[in-house]
């Protein structure tokens, strides 16, 4: 069995599992070319305007039969009309790429069922995506689209958000997919979710929770999910900034992936900018924002805390205490560069609670 994988970022072929080629250079790009090549085949003179070979003086035949010793793939050609058509055969070869895009189309027809196991699978195959040629064309545009549009659909598909809006959560709701969506209109009505939390990807959480726009239930919220030391991301969204404060001094401040500013709250608000940008934030990866943001806190306490630290103590014990400070700190950082936004929450927490704000 041999398996060709080109998501990854490079192009690879592996034999029985464990003999790994990386096909580099103008054979990556041919390969890859092979591969995704339509099944009428890959044109002779594609290659050529690609690569710069010269068809007539047998280079091109030269180095495919290069490709095939590299390999051990089959590569057939035929003639048609004032051409040369090449093929990869499949037989008995997979290709990630392909695997994809098949799991893409089996949860279209579908509609989205297939189970979490089925759904970790086909992302599980897409991780830095097909190769990029800086100095080539690319070598299967169409295959391309189609892969960049699997990846978006396969990332948005089982993704459950949680929204907390008294107005226009619904209308959001529809916007994302009714169905990967549960609406909370006010506070109450998140209190008898929060013992479930851990089940959504993100929360999107509106600032104010009443037509007066008088309270800040937003914060309220966000707090308590930081408190309970779980990795729900959050964003906020609002129809205005909070007074007394910047927006980025607001975020790092709460840990937040983002704000969204709505464009109303009235029945027939669009909310298609809010969805696109959360449908964004989902695929970006909103648990390493959130803790890009905490790491960003946690730094600026840091240095407002040395101040503290000093009052009171003698240079040894500054000394000592800073050092207790920054190991706490630096622990944080680990765990936010690794993405593990619950644990994050958690030592940051500590943090405060023995450094301050």
């Amino acid at each position: 069995m041999i398996e060709i994988e080109l998501l990854n970022g490079r192009v690879d072929v592996v034999r029985n599992g464990q003999d790994r080629t990386t096909i580099g250079g103008d054979d990556e790009w041919l390969l890859a070319a092979l591969v995704l090549a339509p099944q009428t085949g890959l044109q002779a003179v594609t290659i050529r305007d690609s690569l710069r070979v010269d068809i007539r003086s047998g280079a091109l035949r030269k180095r495919i039969e290069r490709l095939r010793t590299r390999t051990g793939l089959t590569i057939t050609s035929q003639d048609v009309k004032s051409d040369k058509i090449y093929h990869l055969d499949m037989t008995g070869v997979r290709v990630d790429a392909h695997r994809y895009l098949e799991l893409a189309d089996e949860f279209r027809r579908t509609g989205g069922t297939g189970g979490d196991g089925a759904l970790e699978v086909a992302r599980s195959l897409w991780k830095a995506g097909p190769p990029r040629f800086t100095r080539l064309a690319n070598p299967a545009p169409e295959a391309y689209d189609r892969l960049y549009q699997a990846r978006d659909y396969l990332e948005d598909l089982g993704r459950r958000i949680l929204i907390v809006d008294d107005q226009v959560g619904d209308l959001l709701a529809e916007r994302l997919g009714v169905e990967r969506c549960t609406v909370a209109h006010d506070f109450k009505e998140f209190e008898t979710i929060k013992p479930d939390l851990d089940r959504f990807d993100l929360a999107v959480v509106d600032l104010h929770l009443t037509r007066s726009y008088a309270d800040a239930a937003g914060d309220t919220i966000v707090r308590q999910i930081n408190s309970m030391g779980i990795a729900l991301p959050v964003v906020m969204i609002t129809l205005r900034p909070p007074e007394n404060r910047s927006v980025p001094e607001w975020i790092r401040s709460l840990g937040l992936v983002e704000v969204i500013f709505k464009a109303g709250d009235e029945p027939a608000t669009d909310m298609a900018f809010v969805a696109q940008r959360v449908n964004d934030l989902l695929r970006e990866g909103p648990a390493a924002l959130a803790c890009d943001q905490l790491t960003q806190r946690v730094q600026k306490l840091r240095r407002k805390a040395r101040q503290r630290l000093r009052a009171g103590r003698s240079e040894a014990e500054y000394r000592q205490a800073v050092e207790r400070m920054d190991h706490d700190a630096d622990k944080i950082g680990r765990l936010a560069s690794e993405n593990s936004l619950a644990a994050a929450r958690v030592e940051t927490e500590r943090f405060i609670a023995a450094y301050g704000e």
